[in-house]
């Protein structure tokens, strides 16, 4: 029971925003049977997730229209959230303080340490209610959807399995996903096709740390920020380890909350070819000591670990496969639930973006 709590929260923090009411009255950008979202409270959930998506989102494919899908996204995520939390109101789904700090606990332990958790928790501006709400959320999904989901078979992963390697061989994997194409058969086979190339292709495991600086609309200011946070990252990489630095100075929210691990890096990938390139150069345990310029910004790196090309098996990847069909099963039940919520409800959207 524990361990599936675990998971349909890290799928609802990942799918939903947070919610929270807001401390004044402002522009309302939807009402959701009778109760507003406020800017105020979208923006408590935007302005983390937006950074996350700056510095993870190659810079010539951040567009005005991409943004304001985003916000759509986003915005949409926080109606679904209050449908749950409404309907679970409406089915007297509540949760104890207990069952708060017991599910609180077993978050924590994705984390290093408590501080890692506690630094993660402030940068995605939660709170304990949040918390609870999404524990709500979670007990909601239990009742109504959770029974529906089927383990996969045998050979439903076999079956992906064989049309992977196939779509492979033919070089028809569509890299190139949006938002909306996550949803997709496409979408898994492209999931297992990346899985399959890196425990198959020449690979190496890096850290980095990582300065915000983009190639687009950056300012001059904003320049000598990260040239003032470069040098003072050299300074603290002679005297600390590269780890605690990363977790200090790096401003990837993801990789910082792992000790600076962005995991394996494929030879000559075509999604980080800088890093990639410099990567295969440095020893295993060896930095750079000076950072490499991406369009998103500034990355000292550190190589982990290195490892040779090998073939794979359909029995080292079947474990992976079921979990990301598993995933995959549980999102478009989710999905279908929230829209049969969103069917029987009064909603209003006034954005202005």
């Amino acid at each position: 029971m524990k361990r599936f709590f675990v998971v349909v929260l890290v799928t609802i923090f990942v799918a939903l925003t947070i919610f929270a009411a807001p401390k004044t009255t402002d522009q309302t950008l939807a009402i959701v049977n009778g109760q507003p979202i406020f800017t105020s409270e979208f923006n408590k959930s935007f302005m983390p997730l937006i950074k996350i998506y700056r510095q993870t989102i190659a810079a010539k494919e951040q567009t005005e229209q991409k943004l304001k899908e985003f916000k759509d996204l986003i915005l949409n995520e926080k109606i679904n959230e209050i449908l749950m939390l409404q309907e679970a109101k409406k089915q007297k789904i509540k949760v104890s303080k207990k069952e708060i700090s017991d599910n609180v606990n077993s978050f924590k332990k994705l984390f290093k340490n408590e501080a890692e958790f506690n630094s993660w928790f402030k940068e995605m501006n939660m709170t304990t209610t949040d918390f609870e709400n999404k524990l709500i959320s979670a007990k909601l999904l239990e009742k109504t959807v959770m029974p529906n989901i089927k383990v996969p078979t045998e050979t439903e992963l076999k079956t992906f399995y064989d049309k992977t390697l196939a779509k492979m061989r033919n070089k028809k994997i569509s890299t190139n996903l949006s938002f909306s194409d996550l949803s997709t058969e496409d979408s898994l086979i492209a999931i297992i096709a990346n899985d399959i190339k890196v425990r198959s292709s020449e690979c190496v495991r890096v850290k980095h740390i990582f300065i915000n600086c983009p190639n687009k609309n950056v300012t001059s200011s904003k320049i000598k920020m990260a040239q003032e946070k470069i040098a003072i990252i050299k300074k603290e990489l002679q005297k600390q380890t590269f780890e605690d630095v990363a977790k200090q100075y790096s401003e990837d929210p993801v990789s910082k909350a792992r000790n600076g691990d962005v995991g394996l890096i494929i030879k000559n990938d075509e999604n980080h070819p800088d890093i990639s390139k410099i990567a295969f150069s440095i020893k295993v345990g060896d930095y750079t000591k000076e950072p490499i310029k991406t369009d998103a910004g500034y990355h000292f790196i550190k190589v982990e670990e290195k490892h040779a090309s090998k073939n794979v098996t359909f029995d080292e990847v079947k474990n992976n496969i079921s979990q990301i069909l598993h995933q995959y099963n549980l999102m478009k039940a989710v999905e279908a639930y929230v829209d049969s919520l969103r069917s029987k409800a009064n909603i209003k959207i006034n954005k202005t973006w």
